[in-house]
């Protein structure tokens, strides 16, 4: 599998509201988008207007534990894990901000694998 980060999307199968194995039987395929990742899976975006079984309301503690911005408080995730994924639909070349969790286009995080935008970097206060 490749290795997915925030911003990325993916396929995956659905039967009866649920995520399932891409090789078992299914009812409908939907695209999510990546909004964390960890170790062995991906935190999925969940539009309010799909409704998928077992998602959690993201709160402020979730937020400060998965690093994700604050527009996503009170919309749903869901955890998967990466062979869940049927296929990748999209991956973004760039990075987001360490700080303000901004997606700059094209940048790269530097080699201990963190990220600071432009902006600040300049404005340590921003």
């Amino acid at each position: 599998m490749a290795n997915l980060k925030p911003g990325d999307s993916v396929l995956c199968h659905l039967k009866e509201d649920i995520i399932v194995n891409p090789s078992s039987d299914y009812d409908d395929t939907k695209r999510f988008d990546i909004i964390a990742n960890e170790k062995n899976g991906y935190y999925l975006f969940i539009s309010p207007f799909v409704f998928i079984k077992n998602t959690i309301t993201i709160n402020n503690t979730l937020i400060k534990q998965l690093n994700l911005h604050k527009k996503y408080l009170n919309d749903s995730t869901i955890y998967i894990d990466e062979n869940l994924v049927f296929k990748v639909a999209s991956q973004i070349d760039g990075s987001v901000c360490d700080r303000c969790k901004e997606f700059s286009y094209k940048a790269s995080p530097d080699k201990d694998g963190s990220f600071f935008c432009w902006s600040c970097k300049d404005n340590p206060f921003r």
